[in-house]
C-alpha cells in the first residue's frame, strides 16, 4: 500500500508536517510514503492506494496550488481514500473552512497550527500580518498532537 502524501508549502513548514506524517505512517503503521510537492504530484497518482493533501490555510483560504490540484483531480481523487491535512496560524480550523473541505469528500480532516518565520516571510507578506492584527510569529506546530493524529489514521486503507 502507498500513501501519496502532496503538499502545499510556500515556506517549508507544511512540507515539514508532511514529512513527519510520513515517517510515523511508515514506522508505526508500515504504510509506505511518497511526499510529492503539488507541482509534480499528478504523476505519482496512479500509483498511490490512498492520498494525503496538506496545505496551509492563508487568510482563511487553502493555498491555491493546493485548491487547484484538488480541483482538478477530483474524480481521480475520488477513486481512493482522501485525507486533507490544513495547516495555519489560527488555533482551529474555520467552520466555514471545514464545510468548503468537506466538499471534495475526504475521509478525514486533520488540522495543526504551522509555523510563521519572519525570515522567511517578503515584506508583503509581513506587512498584511500587521495590517491584519495577527503579527504573532513562531513555531506553533505541536509535534506530538501530529504525530498522536497520524498514528490514528485508520482512513487509508480502501
Amino acid at each position: 500500500m502507498t500513501t501519496l502524501i502532496v503538499t502545499a508549502s510556500h515556506h517549508g513548514s507544511t512540507r515539514e508536517i508532511a514529512e513527519r506524517v510520513a515517517e510515523v505512517l511508515q514506522e508505526q503503521q508500515q504504510i509506505e510514503t511518497v511526499v510529492e510537492d503539488v507541482k509534480g504530484a499528478a504523476a505519482w497518482l496512479d500509483s498511490a492506494d490512498s492520498v494525503i493533501v496538506a496545505a496551509p490555510v492563508y487568510r482563511t483560504r487553502l493555498a491555491k496550488e493546493a485548491s487547484a490540484f484538488l480541483d482538478s483531480r477530483r474524480a481521480e481523487l475520488s477513486t481512493r481514500p482522501l485525507v486533507l491535512l490544513v495547516s495555519g496560524g489560527a488555533p482551529s480550523l474555520s467552520p466555514r473552512l471545514h464545510a468548503a473541505l468537506q466538499a471534495y469528500g475526504p475521509r478525514e480532516i486533520g488540522y495543526v497550527r504551522g509555523a510563521v518565520v519572519e525570515e522567511r516571510l517578503s515584506g508583503l507578506e509581513k506587512l498584511q500580518l500587521k495590517l491584519s492584527g495577527n503579527e504573532n510569529y513562531g513555531d506553533f506546530r505541536d509535534w506530538a498532537g501530529l504525530e498522536s493524529w497520524a498514528k490514528g489514521l485508520t482512513g487509508l486503507r480502501g
